[in-house]
């Protein structure tokens, strides 16, 4: 295995994860004061529900694209796709779970899981697309070569 300092591609990454980190927890605290404040205890029970889970399944997504930053387009491309198919599954399965079972969670706050879950996710992504944005990230193009040369210089 080698060993030394990470990649372009994964420091890339690695910023990308951080500022989603930020910008989510920056959202956290904001929902959990104004869901407290908006429906007392089990607003914050909810909003902190609703919170984790975001973070949650945005940083697995986040540490997958970590993980596999220096692989070629299509692995990238696979497991990005597989990874963000098994969280929305895993999501999906999670909310039938609470709908079927919504007298058992009587103490949530369904508005307050919908307005946190809404306010972090954007929190993650502004913060994430921002860092994104000050990324500095080459772009070249090989000189074009007409089929008709054959590639070679006449």
């Amino acid at each position: 295995m080698m060993t030394g300092p990470p990649s372009v591609h994964v420091g890339r990454a690695r910023k990308l994860l951080l500022g989603g980190v930020v910008g989510g927890l920056a959202a956290t605290v904001v929902s959990l004061v104004a869901m407290g404040a908006a429906y007392g205890r089990s607003g914050l029970v909810s909003a902190l529900l609703a919170a984790a889970m975001v973070l949650f399944f945005y940083g697995v997504g986040q540490l997958v694209m970590v993980r596999f930053a220096d692989a070629g387009a299509r692995t990238l491309l696979v497991v990005s796709m597989t990874s963000y198919t098994a969280r929305v599954v895993i999501l999906g399965l999670v909310l039938l779970a609470y709908s079927r079972n919504a007298d058992r969670w009587s103490m949530l706050t369904p508005m307050a899981i919908f307005i946190t879950t809404m306010i972090v996710v954007a929190g993650w992504l502004i913060v994430e697309v921002a860092v994104f944005s000050r990324l500095r990230i080459g772009v070249f193009d090989t000189e074009y070569v007409s089929p008709s040369l054959g590639g070679t210089d006449q």
